[in-house]
């Protein structure tokens, strides 16, 4: 189940995920001793080299190193060192998107921390302690319970792993479980030690000594050790305080229960502000305070109070301004937006209104002010920076919904272009959307982690690495990780300065990078245009913008050309979300509807699909009543601006799952190829944004070539006779495990049951024996319009070869293989090749591995299943791989939305790119040869005349992104 996503919750969410993500939770102390130190010191590089990888967004060299570490602790029966790699094993699958399987291994780590709490505690602090020259019996006492504590804590912090990970699967009643077993003291002071129990795990937590420790003769470096533990130990108590409370009100708020919310988010806002002087203004009890907050006006907006709403944000973010959490305040001022504009829709004064309505375009735009201050920097390590970015694109939706309204209030007679002051907010709510859309890339590669280093000196790249790679050690630090010696000698305060320190370091490292960069620069700090730029720079007379924006509330389409802006206002995301499922359920039959591993689509059209050549009268009819229901809704709005020109669709949610040239203009047709579909009279392409598209054409022109790269049918299996004599893939872990995020990307379109995530041998996929003949059909093409062709076939087919070998020479790149998406995950779609001969590769090449390449081609097209659904953010839509391709020097990418049929999809390319080729006439470009657009939709009519493969599963999967020139 998809993590629930709530208004204004998935603030507390980035305090949680914080927790769960940055701790590795053992301190570096507490794992030394060991009946035998070589094979620990082995465990504890094995672990530190896992953890490294995985901060770097390396999960599948991550894991086996956290294997190997694992069977090292085990076999030394080295309970903390256990549970240390079981917790990282954890936070390598949460990243994954596996929860059940992370949930395993977080419950293996409670359990060998509950094991662990007293030998290997006592053991560890006395080792510990007797390194401390003139140490004290007192102080080797309080470091004894100071490592129990530790245990307690990590103990603790499981717990709320646990918690949080179920409430992402939507199990909200194990996740309230997980969190009452958790021992929690309020932070009262130094003077309060009585402890408040939620359930079991006995006294640990209350086991921490806050109080003076009585020391005889004791060193100076030992009183400083104490202090510094002192300090450590109350901000642990704070923070697992905190963590329960939010933890807790989130789960009350998504069962709706909001009297129950509100008293926990409140108990987590006093104890951040009644914390001991130095704890209240340590960074993690900043960020609870923020949240909490911010939290308490969500609740009460949800009750419908929204004056009293719009009070408490404006207080919040005040609170988050005091507190210097900028990444913070966006949330409270997004708030403050809604509520103001909620409330003026209860206003029976229009001036009252008015003023409200504007006091909430102001709130908003703070906040995108906010976010985008923000984001020219980057975000310290320690603040869940996936979670923070992929939550904003709630403020772009609703201020340019806000915006477009205002539009429409203002608009002159209906059917008249805007202007005036309803053409300015129409504009700004434009831009305001492009904003959205452009950032969207951003979060993508945040979340995959991605290194974009193509064009980046080594020297600044490696400068970036390394202020990162403290900033996560400090964090882990900060939530009770000790990486080094040096760490165990700070206070939290000390450590928190040095963070700024740092921040402060890798923002002018990231300057310099840009500067040194300029493809670089164009990808992290590139400004959306305007409507009347892009009425300038992107359209033609020949071509309509028509732009999508899904709200909560209602919908906004923008209909632009050259001359005139128009604004219509669509049904609520939800609606035109349904209308485009229905249509998509019509287009693709119910066997494909999911792909489904090992499908051998060779034999689809022998296998009765329900697509007869012409269709029966209910199918056709059916598949006609779903178009025509959403083209009357998306496009008819703009019907008589649209006409018969160019369409560029710039679409929002599923949408993007949709290809607008299948959309009928009428239900009359008695079968598929009599239908009045609309690409019979406009040619169609698709833009991520339409800033991107002046983007590209901003690129360096590209030689004129007619060489081809074709890849195809690739080795997926070790026991094809192709294999013979070849070494399985290579990309192997300490541990031999491959290709982790192939193997995820599997188990999203096969399901759970189909492979076991550390099992590179349980999952297969169908060879695609059709790919080979499409591609030598084209090879064939090339060579008689004059060109030349190299095609990479079987084990060639390969990762290895597409990274090793030289390929910005090559005009056209096809690709023709299995395509994994994931929906939810990007990292996870990518393109499969030959799974068996590579020496330095997986085989699976992955979308923020293309951003890496250098590609000269003027036109890509991935004949694969599925390749253009990618990660559907609300914003940039179509994103995946061919939002990777276009920065990696691709103007037009083509992407097929659904799973295709060999033989059929085999014909379509042919003839697409004879009619490219200009070996044929293309009827609708008026000459020999035609651009990828009008060859494209050229194919698809020759397609639907031939009634054969007239249905629309055959021909309408492909579609056409970027340039159409």
């Amino acid at each position: 189940m998809k993590f629930q996503a709530f208004p204004g919750i998935y603030v507390i969410a980035c305090v949680l995920i914080l927790i769960g993500t940055l701790a590795g939770l053992v301190s570096a102390n507490s794992l030394k001793p060991s009946p035998e130190p070589q094979q620990t010191d082995q465990a504890h590089a094995a672990l530190q080299q896992g953890r490294a990888l995985l901060k770097q967004g390396k999960a599948d060299q991550a894991i086996g190193y956290l294997q190997t570490a694992l069977k090292l602790f085990t076999d030394s029966k080295n309970t903390r060192g256990v549970a240390a790699a079981q917790d990282q094993l954890g936070d390598l699958y949460l990243r994954q998107g596996q929860y059940k399987v992370a949930l395993d291994h977080y419950q293996k780590a409670l359990e060998a921390f509950r094991g662990g709490e007293i030998g290997d505690a006592t053991t560890g602090a006395a080792a510990g302690a007797a390194n401390m020259a003139g140490a004290t019996a007192g102080a080797m006492a309080e470091t004894a319970a100071t490592a129990t504590a530790d245990n307690g804590f990590n103990a603790n912090l499981m717990l709320a792993k646990i918690g949080d990970t179920n409430y992402r699967l939507g199990d909200f009643a194990s996740a309230s479980t997980a969190y009452a077993q958790m021992n929690v003291q309020k932070p009262e002071g130094a003077a309060a030690k009585a402890t408040r129990r939620f359930g079991g795990l006995g006294g640990i937590v209350g086991s921490i000594s806050t109080g003076q420790v009585s020391v005889a003769a004791p060193t100076s470096a030992a009183i400083s050790l104490l202090e510094v533990t002192k300090e450590l130990q109350e901000y642990r108590v704070a923070v697992v305080y905190m963590t329960y409370q939010v933890g807790m009100g989130r789960i009350e708020f998504a069962n709706n229960n909001l009297d129950a919310a509100k008293k926990h988010f409140q108990n987590a806002l006093d104890a951040g502000r009644g914390s001991l002087p130095g704890i209240s203004n340590l960074g993690q009890t900043r960020r609870f305070r923020a949240a909490a907050r911010t939290s308490l006006a969500d609740v009460v907006l949800r009750q419908g109070n929204y004056k009293e709403a719009g009070k408490l944000y404006a207080d919040a973010a005040k609170g988050a301004r005091e507190d210097k959490r900028l990444d913070l305040i966006w949330p409270a001022q997004k708030g403050a937006g809604r509520s103001n504009w909620l409330l003026a829709a209860q206003e029976r004064d229009p001036k009252k209104a008015l003023s409200l309505r504007e006091s909430a375009l102001a709130s908003y735009r703070e906040a995108i002010a906010t976010i985008e201050t923000l984001r020219s920097g980057s975000l310290r390590a320690d603040e869940s920076r996936t979670t923070f970015l992929a939550t904003t694109k709630d403020v772009f939706d609703e201020a340019a919904s806000a915006l477009a309204e205002m539009a429409l209030l203002n608009a002159p007679a209906a059917g008249a272009p805007l202007a005036g002051k309803a053409l300015d907010y129409a504009a700004e709510a434009f831009k305001v959307t492009e904003e959205g859309r452009a950032r969207s890339l951003l979060d993508m590669l945040s979340e995959t982690n991605a290194q974009v280093t193509a064009g980046v000196p080594a020297n600044l790249l490696q400068s970036k690495q390394e202020n990162l790679n403290r900033q996560q050690e400090i964090a882990q630090a900060l939530t009770g990780i000790n990486l080094s010696a040096d760490d165990q000698k700070k206070k939290p305060s000390d450590l928190e300065n040095e963070l700024d320190k740092l921040q402060t370091e890798f923002d002018a490292i990231e300057n310099q990078i840009r500067t040194a960069s300029p493809r670089y620069a164009a990808l992290t700090a590139a400004q959306p245009l305007s409507l009347a730029e892009v009425q300038q720079k992107v359209l033609d007379e020949g071509t309509v913008l028509l732009e999508y924006s899904l709200g909560r509330d209602a919908s906004y389409l923008w209909a632009v050309s050259p001359a005139s802006v128009f604004v219509y206002k669509l049904p609520a995301r939800s609606e035109v979300d349904r209308l485009a499922t229905e249509l998509r359920a019509q287009l693709i039959p119910s066997k494909l509807q999911r792909r489904i591993v090992g499908i051998d689509v060779v034999a689809d059209q022998q296998r009765g699909l329900g697509l007869a050549a012409d269709g029966t009268a209910a199918d056709v009819s059916a598949f006609a009543a779903a178009s025509n229901a959403l083209y009357k809704v998306a496009v008819e709005p703009a019907a008589p601006l649209v006409g018969e020109k160019r369409l560029l669709v710039v679409a929002d949610g599923a949408l993007n799952y949709v290809p607008f040239e299948a959309l009928v203009k009428s239900t009359e047709g008695a079968d598929y190829a009599a239908l009045a579909y609309l690409v019979k009279t406009n040619e169609i392409i698709y833009a991520p944004s339409a800033s991107v598209v002046a983007a590209i054409r901003q690129q360096p022109n590209r030689t004129a070539t007619k060489s081809f790269l074709l890849v195809a049918d690739p080795v997926f299996n070790q026991n094809d006779p192709r294999a013979k004599g070849s070494p399985a893939g290579s990309a192997q872990g300490a541990a031999g495990t491959r290709g982790l995020g192939l193997e995820s990307a599997v188990e999203d379109v096969a399901g759970e049951a189909a492979t076991e995530a550390s099992d590179a041998k349980g999952f297969q996929l169908a060879r695609l024996s059709g790919t080979r003949t499409e591609a030598e059909q084209i090879s064939l093409l090339v060579k008689k319009s004059g060109g030349q062709s190299d095609v990479w076939l079987d084990l060639k087919a390969s990762e290895d070869e597409v990274k090793a070998r030289d390929i910005q020479s090559y005009g056209v790149i096809h690709v023709a293989t299995h395509g994994l998406l994931n929906a939810e995950r990007p990292q996870f779609t990518g393109l499969v090749l030959s799974l068996v001969g590579n020496k330095n590769n997986d085989g699976f090449l992955r979308t923020d591995e293309v951003f890496n390449m250098n590609v000269g081609a003027h036109l890509v097209m991935l004949s694969a299943c599925e390749t253009g659904l990618g990660k559907e953010k609300r914003g940039e839509g179509v994103i995946g791989l061919t939002r990777a391709f276009m920065y990696a020097g691709a103007p037009t990418v083509g992407v097929s939305l659904w799973s295709v049929a060999d033989r059929s999809t085999a014909e379509l390319m042919t003839d697409f790119y004879r009619r490219l080729l200009g070996a044929s006439a293309a009827p609708s470009s008026g000459s020999a040869k035609a651009s990828p657009a009008a060859a494209l939709r050229d194919a698809q009519l020759a397609m639907i005349s031939g009634k054969r493969y007239s249905a629309p599963f055959y021909w309408a999967p492909f579609v056409l992104i970027g340039d159409w020139r």
